[in-house]
């Protein structure tokens, strides 16, 4: 796995690389599935799914992870259009899940939880820490 929303996953026989996180992928989803990715995220989580937000979802994340555009819509037609439907929507939400949470073991989140621990076990964005400035607005009801 790594920290650009790439993971291998052993799914038709063979071991896959998987990737949405391209910008143009996330693009043809959405059009795909008629919905925003975070939509199609919680459908398939939920149960809710729609036949495109299983087959897309795995079609372009195998495109995304390398592979040419034929062999993963054969690979689709196969093994999702074919198969068990749990199974490919298992796959599809994993995919996805990758770009929107992150993946474990990846270089981002183990900065991340190394700088939490320099912190006494506090993460958050750096706005979140203490400047030692404080400000009041208009709406406020503190002195000014």
């Amino acid at each position: 796995m790594s920290a650009n929303g790439t993971v291998l996953i052993a799914w038709a026989g063979g071991e896959h690389s998987f990737c949405l996180a391209k910008v143009g992928l996330i693009f043809d989803l959405e059009s795909k599935c008629e919905a925003g990715i975070a939509v199609v995220f919680t459908r398939l989580g939920a149960g809710a799914w729609k036949l495109n937000d299983v087959r897309e979802t795995i079609r372009l994340g195998l495109i995304g992870g390398g592979m040419a555009p034929d062999k993963a819509l054969e690979l689709v037609r196969n093994h999702v259009d074919e198969g068990p439907l749990t199974s490919s929507v298992l796959l599809a939400y994993s995919i996805i899940e990758a770009i929107m949470v992150g993946v474990k073991d990846d270089p981002v989140g183990k900065q991340v939880e190394e700088d939490a621990g320099d912190r006494g076990g506090k993460a958050g964005p750096a706005e979140a820490q203490e400047t030692g400035f404080t400000t009041t607005t208009a709406a406020s009801d503190a002195p000014k």
